[in-house]
């Protein structure tokens, strides 16, 4: 059950353009449905902006039922699989990273900060009517998108995309995070320091040491841009790696405890029963099924 590891490849376009876009309905018919539902990981970033029909998407492990109006933001290196639907209509959009930056412009991290805040909640509600912004600005990328693909057509599809997700910006504000604002900051130090030490550092206190802020302040940080506790994102993440090492299958349990940090196995096995609400065993026969939770 080892999780692939999926490069972003871009097989239709000869001056390897890092921005894809194509129908949803046609992605799903000219792809094998068992690829498309078996999980994988990415480095790169997906977005299904969805018009028509309803279904569920799955992000490292979980349900996340979706219907029309709706935007998926899947973030690099998470793991996902799609339930293949061909009654909705939509997007698929995958980014590259040097799509953020090649034209070295200063609003280019405010773009990716875009893609990156949804870590908790990755679907927006958003207004897809025909005389929306967004719906008329994406329908142009694609439009662009189907044409031959040269370096001023590059540039135009570029300005175009970044111009949709500024249109986002300001329908959703209240949902989406300024990059600039020191919450944001703060929030995204915590989430850095948590993927270099989420092994061996367990407590809020021990990241608010290394960042030079207090607890609480790291707390409101997370709560603004995540919705979330700075508690329950560091034990999610644990919990996250937990899953796809159970997933992966290369490790026994003891092994897998020891990884993350824990001095008894079933130390690891009460704290994964506890924020998931299944034993280790029930999740991988779980996950055998499809059936997630």
């Amino acid at each position: 059950m080892k999780v692939k590891n999926i490069s972003y490849r871009n097989p239709k376009n000869k001056n390897n353009s890092d921005l894809e876009i194509l129908r949803i309905r046609h992605f799903f018919e000219t792809r094998p449905q068992k690829m498309l539902e078996t999980d994988v990981r990415l480095n790169f970033w997906i977005l299904l902006y969805i018009t028509k029909g309803n279904g569920v998407h799955y992000i490292d492990f979980k349900k996340y039922p979706y219907k029309a109006g709706d935007l998926i933001i899947i973030e690099r290196h998470r793991v996902h699989s799609f339930k293949v639907n061909n009654n909705v209509e939509g997007y698929v959009i995958n980014l590259n990273e040097p799509f953020f930056f090649e034209d070295g412009e200063n609003n280019n991290m405010d773009l990716l900060a875009f893609f990156e805040t949804p870590y908790e909640k990755p679907i927006l509600s958003i207004d897809m009517s025909k005389i929306s912004t967004n719906k008329i600005l994406i329908d142009l990328v694609y439009k662009e998108y189907c044409k031959n693909h040269d370096y001023s057509s590059k540039n135009l599809i570029r300005s175009l995309f970044k111009s949709f997700i500024f249109s986002l910006y300001l329908e959703k504000k209240d949902k989406i995070i300024n990059s600039s604002t020191i919450e944001y900051k703060y929030y995204n130090k915590y989430r850095e320091l948590i993927e270099l030490n989420f092994r061996n550092l367990k407590t809020v206190n021990n990241y608010s040491k290394l960042i030079g802020v207090s607890v609480k302040t790291i707390n409101m940080a997370c709560k603004k841009c995540a919705d979330i506790s700075a508690k329950q994102l560091l034990i999610n993440r644990v919990i996250l790696e937990a899953k796809r090492l159970l997933v992966k299958g290369d490790m026994k349990i003891y092994e897998i405890s020891y990884y993350l940090g824990f001095n008894e196995p079933a130390n690891f096995s009460a704290f994964f029963k506890k924020h998931t609400g299944m034993s280790t065993n029930d999740f991988k026969e779980v996950i055998k099924l499809k059936k997630y939770k």
